[in-house]
């Protein structure tokens, strides 16, 4: 019974990862691009129709004396995807359609007195309120991603460490927002995502080895290889902020990071408030300043050696307040001591590169759960420019 079933569940993700590109096809055309028989994929589309996944889009007319064809695409309506990044500063949310063009979002203050639980009560209760908000002309949330500013276990079942939000910590905060979310919910340190959104909708090419580099509150990284974020069993790889400056006792993230910088300053003797204000007044600041620079060289060749990644990308507020001559002086110095050529630049998605990188997995969830396997997933063919524009240009949600 299984080798009967398996080549229809087959057929029906090839033709369904077809129709998940957002556009309108003819049947020949899915024909065409699955290599079906067209008996199978009329089969599939109608069955898909029947079910509201599918919808005629248009008639087009006829090139010669056939009869004019109608086109069908997928109905982006059937569901929501939800989306979260959270940081030590704000958490962002956003609701997307299934095709990935996002309805609405919002940003919010993250409140740092609540502890893990009723934090995750708070989050669960600000996705809910946004998907409500189209609820009227779309299905219900599919699925739901989440963007954590910590070390998450290897199997997403526990929060590790978080230096900035301490209630984070073990399987409590974890447990509650998937109980109170209610639908599947896939969490994992906010650096992975954003970098899944670099390399889903960013600039970064196809296969590219590149590394990224949160530089907000606090410190994060991610690496990809072959287009495949890497993992580790215990959620540890890749924490270079926890690492000592050579021959100090100041940790990386002590230097490159907002809330590291700032504490770090302040234990100096500097009278700061902002991580900016270091990096924006180099006569009143000039020693820290470099020793800022240095820490940057010192961590971009740690991962140039680590991974020989021909991209290193760089986000997080932190990180925007870094001139760009800094960063070309970084990629330079790096290449005299290490010997490994990358370019140090800003990400092109600005602050919304875990929001994105939310939208990729949540997507992905969601089209496993309508049965698409992971290889016709992994081929969907995705519409960078109007993912992005979809996020930068939905309303506001004014709660």
């Amino acid at each position: 019974m299984h080798s009967a079933t398996e080549p229809r569940a087959t057929n029906r993700s090839a033709v369904l990862s077809t129709l998940l590109s957002g556009r309108s096809l003819e049947r020949g055309q899915i024909v065409e691009g699955t290599g079906l028989s067209r008996a199978t994929v009329f089969r599939i589309v109608d069955d898909l129709r029947s079910r509201g996944f599918a919808r005629d889009a248009a008639v087009q007319p006829a090139s010669g004396r056939g009869r004019p064809s109608t086109l069908v695409q997928f109905d982006g309506s059937v569901h929501l995807v939800g989306c979260i990044d959270l940081g030590g500063t704000n958490c962002r949310f956003a609701v997307a359609d299934a095709l990935g063009n996002t309805l609405v979002r919002a940003k919010h203050p993250t409140p740092l007195a609540l502890d893990g639980e009723r934090l995750a009560g708070w989050m669960a209760e600000r996705i809910h309120e946004l998907a409500g908000a189209v609820s009227g002309q779309h299905g219900p949330l599919g699925a739901v991603a989440v963007g954590l500013p910590g070390v998450v276990s290897g199997d997403r079942s526990r929060v590790v460490g978080s230096h900035n939000l301490p209630q984070l910590h073990g399987t409590v905060f974890v447990d509650a927002l998937r109980e109170r979310i209610a639908v599947p919910t896939t969490l994992d340190n906010d650096s992975k995502l954003a970098l899944v959104g670099e390399l889903q909708y960013g600039a970064l090419a196809e296969k590219e080895t590149a590394v990224l580099l949160t530089l907000g509150t606090g410190l994060g990284s991610a690496a990809a290889m072959n287009g495949q974020v890497l993992s580790g069993k215990d959620g540890l790889l890749g924490e270079f902020g926890r690492l000592l400056i050579p021959g100090t006792k100041t940790r990386l993230r002590d230097l490159v990071s907002g809330a590291g910088l700032v504490a770090h300053a302040r234990a100096a003797g500097y009278d700061v408030t902002h991580a900016r204000q270091i990096l924006e007044e180099p006569e009143r600041f000039g020693d820290l300043r470099q020793r800022i620079r240095d820490a940057l060289v010192h961590l971009v060749s740690i991962v140039a050696l680590a991974y020989e990644p021909r991209t290193v990308i760089v986000t997080g507020g932190f990180g925007d307040g870094l001139a760009e001559s800094a960063l070309d002086e970084v990629q330079g110095e790096v290449l005299d001591l290490v010997g490994v050529s990358t370019r140090v630049r800003r990400t092109m998605l600005g602050g919304q590169a875990g929001l994105l990188g939310a939208l990729a997995i949540a997507l992905g969830d969601l089209y496993a759960s309508l049965g698409v396997l992971e290889e016709h997933i992994n081929q969907i063919e995705v519409d960078r420019a109007r993912a992005v524009k979809a996020l930068e240009e939905a309303p506001v949600h004014p709660g």
